[in-house]
């Protein structure tokens, strides 16, 4: 963080976390992100918020820093803009979780909605991580239409009212 280098992120495919032991296994697609807003917090720990610049091929890991390092090449990303249907599911599910997205979304913006579905969409990291490595619009769409069923099912239950508290 004193560095404030970019710094690649990469799912761990199996094993623990950096500093646990054994060395993880990791999946071969990442992103490289760079420090947006850095708050230091106690006990020498940081509050990051970061932004993704473009993905990488993970092509080895080295060691000898304090920190894992790596040799990585850069993808490329050539993506024609994003379907209407995936903008409209992609505005609905924010939407859903109270942003605002207006005006619509930027023609640059739509060339990256597959990797703004990515990075907002809260489903499993397995799932997610198909996506960065495909870039598929249509994995994308099905991603979001289903999250966006499970919301409207949720709905569907009517409001939960607490129960007052026991008087014992």
């Amino acid at each position: 963080m004193r560095e404030r280098l970019d710094f690649g992120v990469v799912l761990i495919r199996r094993g623990g976390e950096v500093g646990e032991g054994s060395v993880p296994e990791l999946h071969h697609v990442g992103t490289l992100a760079t420090m947006q807003r850095i708050g230091a917090l106690p006990g020498g720990r940081f509050s990051v918020v970061a932004r993704g610049l473009h993905r990488f091929r993970l092509l080895s890991v080295e060691e000898g820093r304090p920190y894992p390092t790596g040799r990585v090449e850069r993808l490329v990303d050539d993506l024609p803009p994003a379907p209407q249907r995936l903008v409209d599911l992609l505005e609905r599910y924010l939407t859903a979780h109270g942003v605002e997205v207006a005006p619509p979304l930027t023609p640059e913006l739509r060339r990256r909605a597959v990797w703004l579905v990515g990075s907002v969409l809260q489903v499993e990291a397995p799932l997610r991580q198909r996506l960065l490595e495909s870039g598929d619009a249509g994995l994308a769409e099905a991603l979001l239409a289903g999250e966006l069923a499970k919301l409207g099912g949720f709905g569907g239950l009517g409001p939960m009212r607490p129960r007052p508290p026991s008087p014992n």
